[in-house]
């Protein structure tokens, strides 16, 4: 079980102060959910957290075989705007979005979207699973989890 704390740095808004918990390794939560297949878990109502947690480790784990050193929050505030995981590091911040979708609506975005233009963050990121990435406006970038 992975625990992301709540980002909370340069907070313009009343942001929900808990942190998330995640099963981040999807095989595990695949046997505790008795999925026997492709087609139980994408009928799953946890399919979206079991897509959201195993992308979430697969980039934990990739920064930290790169030796690249990150923090991971969630963000999410009392109006109900939500980023799945934001990363720290002296990269900078970055607001990462998790779409379980191959397409994206880029109006479905306005939480990354602000998040990005309050904290004056280069760019968000959606991570999906489209075919090759694709520049959604200036400061959005989503791309497959497949190229990561």
């Amino acid at each position: 079980m992975g625990r992301l704390p709540p980002y909370e740095q340069n907070a313009t808004k009343r942001v929900v102060k808990h942190p998330k918990g995640d099963l981040r390794d999807s095989g595990l939560l695949h046997d505790l959910l008795h999925l026997q297949g492709r087609d139980d878990l994408l009928a799953h109502p946890r399919m979206g957290a079991s897509w959201e947690g195993m992308v979430i480790e697969t980039l934990l784990r990739g920064f930290a075989a790169a030796g690249i050193g990150c923090r991971p929050f969630h963000y999410r505030t009392g109006g109900g705007a939500e980023i799945d995981l934001v990363l720290e590091g002296d990269f900078g911040v970055i607001p990462v979005e998790i779409k379980h979708t191959q397409h994206v609506d880029v109006r479905s975005l306005r939480a990354l979207r602000d998040f990005v233009a309050e904290r004056g963050c280069r760019y968000g990121i959606v991570i999906n699973n489209d075919e090759q990435p694709r520049l959604l406006d200036e400061r959005l970038i989503a791309t497959p989890l497949a190229v990561l």
